[in-house]
């Protein structure tokens, strides 16, 4: 799957600019070419050790747009979680997935992107709604 959109360098526990990225993107959405309608993603990519990582917000797409990123989301086998309620505690059930349920089944995460599944399910307007996140897992 490919994701088109825009990105912004971040680091764990300073993600304040990814509201205003999303923001961005709605504005432009309508550019991206070739889109699949259906959901809109968050895509965590090019992590390092120090906790540094890029953010994309965007849709899938069949190609790419001039003035926009993308990043190719390989195949692979996802540990699946639901964020339900106010995006506002959405840094809350991440926090729980990755430090209590993902070493509690005893799943360890792939070197791969991970992302956030935004469908009919969340309302963008109120910030309220289910959002999958998927986590790729080792095998």
């Amino acid at each position: 799957m490919r994701v088109v959109g825009l990105g912004i360098d971040c680091a764990f526990g300073n993600t304040g600019a990814i509201p205003a990225l999303w923001q961005a993107f709605n504005a432009r959405e309508n550019e991206v070419e070739n889109a699949v309608p259906g959901a809109l993603y968050g895509v965590c990519c090019m992590g390092d050790g120090a906790g540094n990582f890029r953010y994309i917000a965007g849709v899938e797409a069949k190609g790419s747009t001039s003035g926009m990123e993308h990043i190719d989301i390989p195949a692979h086998r996802y540990a699946v979680f639901t964020h339900s309620g106010h995006i506002s505690d959405f840094a809350k059930t991440v926090y729980t997935i990755w430090n209590k349920a993902l070493p509690d089944a005893g799943l360890n995460s792939a070197h791969a992107p991970d992302f956030e599944r935004y469908d009919h399910r969340f309302d963008g307007r109120t910030g309220r709604g289910e959002v999958e996140i998927w986590i790729p897992i080792v095998s």
